[in-house]
């Protein structure tokens, strides 16, 4: 026990083996016995004035060993629904997404694979509350360092959830998740690391978007003109144009929609969206819905997926009302809406990362605005790795994609520079994130690019530039 001294006391085995035998029989022991007596004997020769004292001083440290011990403790907690049922579970045994990955699929690989089955494998699990669990996923998001992992199966939809500290919740398919944990653990010999890594690559590009999990809903018509009214100013959210509309009648949205969406209840409402993609040139391929009710304390979403001929109507319909309300068109309008921002609208519905070892530089190295551009030519898919279409016969539109050296800061811009030609006229940029490692490996090449173009380094060219101000004459030229 801390904070207390031991005694060591001898006997002889025999007398030893003797009076441990009487003191069982009387329900004892030796070292029981000898304790009680320990203890009976402070507090006939201590002081009870001291006793007092001495019993709130160890009362204390009590106390802040038990907060301590409290504060060490490292909690997962999970959230499993199936059938009508939910459970709210904690351990303070840590677990991980990788560990929670490889509990999934051996629980899957049993008959009765569903949440009883996940419960039992949860060492330690204990029930807790809603308030307890939505404590934890704070406390998960928050990086305290109190809690390893929260996780949410459903195993209604087999749809495996987790609490990312960068990114909240990411979802993901049982089975890819499974599959996932089959290939980190597929090598005996391999790191925790390692399994780690493996799993997240098999994860990646496979996370549930709010279209996958949220119920289709099936027409009882198609859209029709005149069906949808714009009823709020078009919000920009990135490279989208956001439109809030409203159905002409109740009849319209009964018949459109069906009576899942019904609100003749008082205190409900729906919300629909129509989004068109500046980057896509084209509009969303499905409208979001949302249902509100009990004056919006209980809402639910909704998708209606739009055939081709419903998505020509709409586009006709938003490109007129445009015209309209802010006398020009759908591009005209979020190139306004763009207009003066400091950082441009991010691409971010690529299927697939742009692979930098395969990039190169074409033609001139331009200097514009404390910034080197450096030209890359697109020979990858570009609808595939920045989320456009300008690959489709259907548009006159192409990309001119930059990176950027800022002689400032002696550092490559944090996103290449992607401009889109359209066939109407406009030019929109957008920027595409690049991480650390590809801000390196550009850096290299512009290196490399630098020497062969105009025999001198970015060092050097910076250094330059810096004495060579523009007062005193031109910038070194590339």
């Amino acid at each position: 026990m801390s904070n207390s001294y031991s005694a060591e006391v001898w006997l002889n085995e025999h007398r030893w083996d003797a009076l441990e035998k009487d003191l069982e029989e009387q329900g004892t022991s030796i070292k029981k016995y000898l304790q009680d007596y320990l203890v009976d004997l402070y507090r006939e020769m201590v002081p009870s004035e001291q006793v007092e004292e001495i019993e709130e001083v160890v009362r204390q440290e009590q106390m802040r060993d038990l907060e301590e011990r409290e504060a060490r403790k490292v909690f997962s907690a999970f959230r499993l629904l199936e059938g009508g049922r939910t459970h709210f579970l904690a351990t303070e045994s840590p677990v991980e997404m990788l560990d929670a990955a490889r509990l999934l699929r051996t629980c899957l690989r049993e008959d009765a694979g569903g949440a009883d089955a996940f419960v039992q494998k949860i060492h330690g699990g204990h029930e807790i509350s809603l308030d307890r669990f939505d404590e934890l996923t704070q406390a998960r998001l928050d990086n305290t360092g109190r809690v390893a992992g929260v996780f949410e199966l459903d195993f209604n939809k087999r749809v495996f959830s987790a609490v990312s500290i960068m990114d909240g919740w990411k979802s993901y398919w049982f089975q890819d998740v499974s599959a996932a944990a089959y290939h980190a653990y597929r090598k005996d010999s391999a790191s925790r690391d390692q399994r780690l890594r493996k799993l997240v690559e098999r994860l990646d590009g496979k996370e549930l978007t709010d279209l996958d999990l949220s119920p289709p809903l099936k027409a009882l018509r198609d859209l029709q003109p005149g069906d949808l009214l714009c009823t709020e100013p078009v919000n920009r959210i990135g490279h989208l144009l956001d439109f809030q509309v409203d159905c002409a009648s109740d009849t319209v949205q009964m018949e459109v929609f069906g009576p899942r969406v019904r609100t003749g209840r008082i205190g409900s409402w729906l919300d629909i969206f129509v989004s068109y993609d500046a980057a896509r040139q084209e509009l969303w391929d499905h409208l979001n819905l949302t249902l509100h009710r009990r004056d919006g304390a209980w809402e639910q979403s909704f998708t209606y997926q739009l055939a081709p001929a419903e998505r020509e109507v709409l586009r006709q319909e938003l490109e007129e009302h445009c015209q309209q309300v802010y006398g020009t068109s759908l591009n005209g309008r979020f190139a306004e809406l763009v207009h003066g921002e400091n950082t441009a609208p991010v691409l971010d519905g690529g299927s697939r990362r742009l692979d930098l070892d395969q990039i190169s530089f074409e033609g001139e190295i331009a200097e514009y605005d404390n910034n080197l551009n450096f030209y890359i030519p697109v020979t990858c898919d570009p609808d595939a790795v920045f989320g456009t279409r300008v690959t489709d016969t259907a548009n006159d539109n192409w990309l001119n994609v930059y990176a950027n050296y800022d002689l400032e800061s002696g550092q490559v811009d944090s996103a290449l520079s992607v401009f889109l030609v359209c066939g109407d006229g406009h030019e929109f940029e957008f920027s595409y994130p690049l991480n650390p490692a590809e801000q390196e490996l550009l850096r290299q090449k512009m290196e490399d690019y630098c020497q062969e173009q105009a025999g001198i380094s970015l060092e050097k060219y910076q250094a330059e530039r810096a004495i060579d101000s523009p007062s005193q004459g031109e910038s070194p030229q590339m």
